[in-house]
């Protein structure tokens, strides 16, 4: 009887001693990822993107998003977090750079991966900052902004040629570039009335509009560096009952909705989908010792307007989500 009671004992107390261990060691991720506010339907489709490429890689994946997308205290601490899980791989789209720089540096000497999506660190920026971000997958945004003032040389019947443009922040290199694509490419004949920050939020840019065409009514023509920014616009319009040619950028659900509707008159399309599934797809290269290059791997982009809906057959309208 002594036996058994000793054999228990022992048992129990390897048992503890296993638990006690293993509780101690810390957890093992695959691929993390820090992302903007999924409450916004582009970053919604990044998310979605994200958790389908590593299901179908059999990879576990962790994404943190941010209430506010503009929140970089947030997501600094969403990213010390992420430490704590030892993750191979972060696929991040930075609100600032130099807020989440000394997370990054800790993860990357711990020997993780460091992947920007939405191209908000260019290779430059990178190396400033000291870090090693081995490749950044978005859209072109110069390419979005020119395409969208390219888009205005085949519109006819445009009543004068002045333009509002609507910012995001200012921090933001995605929409400073897409600002400039469209300026630098503005057919020479238009001059812009003015050129105004709403931040990505639809009513600071709805309430622009309502302030500009009060003080500008020639204005025929909005460019918003995103969708979000064009519907807020697209609906002041609306209720001031102009006829404005509104362009925004991403091709989210509710822009091509608005477009079909005839509420706003078309959208750059970037492909969050795509480009979520291509960094997981890379990240996996990347892990496994491959060196991508060139830095900038860029997905495509298309004009959406009513007419590209109703015929529907571009292959890219496969990724719209």
């Amino acid at each position: 009887m002594r036996k058994i009671y000793l054999c228990c004992f022992i048992f129990c107390a390897c048992l503890s001693f296993s638990i006690g261990a293993y509780a101690k060691e810390p957890e093992f991720l695959g691929f993390a990822a820090l992302i903007r506010d999924t409450s916004n339907p582009y970053w919604k489709t990044v998310e979605d993107g994200l958790r389908d490429a590593a299901q179908a890689h059999s990879i576990t994946i962790k994404i943190h998003s941010l209430k506010n997308t503009m929140d970089a205290e947030e997501q600094l601490n969403q990213c010390e977090t992420l430490l704590l899980k030892r993750p191979d791989v972060i696929i991040f789209a930075a609100v600032n750079n130099a807020s989440i720089s000394s997370c990054l540096k800790k993860a990357e000497k711990s020997g993780t991966i460091l992947i920007d999506i939405d191209g908000n660190i260019n290779e430059e920026t990178a190396h400033k900052l000291g870090l090693n971000v081995r490749f950044s997958v978005a859209s072109n945004n110069y390419e979005l902004g020119k395409k969208a003032a390219f888009y205005l040389t085949d519109q006819k019947n445009i009543p004068s040629n002045s333009a509002l443009v609507i910012e995001g922040p200012s921090i933001s290199e995605p929409g400073n570039l897409r600002v400039k694509g469209f300026i630098e490419n503005l057919p020479k004949n238009y001059k812009i009335v003015s050129r105004q920050p709403a931040d990505w939020d639809r009513l600071k840019a709805a309430d622009l509009v309502n302030r500009v065409l009060l003080q500008h009514p020639e204005t025929s023509v909005i460019f918003a560096a995103n969708d979000t920014m064009a519907l807020g616009a697209a609906e002041a319009v609306s209720l001031l009952k102009k006829k404005v040619i509104v362009i925004g950028v991403d091709g989210t659900a509710d822009a091509v909705s608005a477009i079909k509707s005839g509420k706003l008159t078309a959208s750059v399309a970037q492909f969050p989908y795509l480009m979520a599934e291509k960094s997981v797809e890379l990240g996996l290269k990347s892990f496994g010792g491959e060196k991508i290059s060139p830095y900038h791997q860029n997905v495509p982009v298309l004009v959406i307007d009513q007419n590209e809906l109703t015929h529907n057959t571009n292959p890219l309208l496969y990724y719209m989500r």
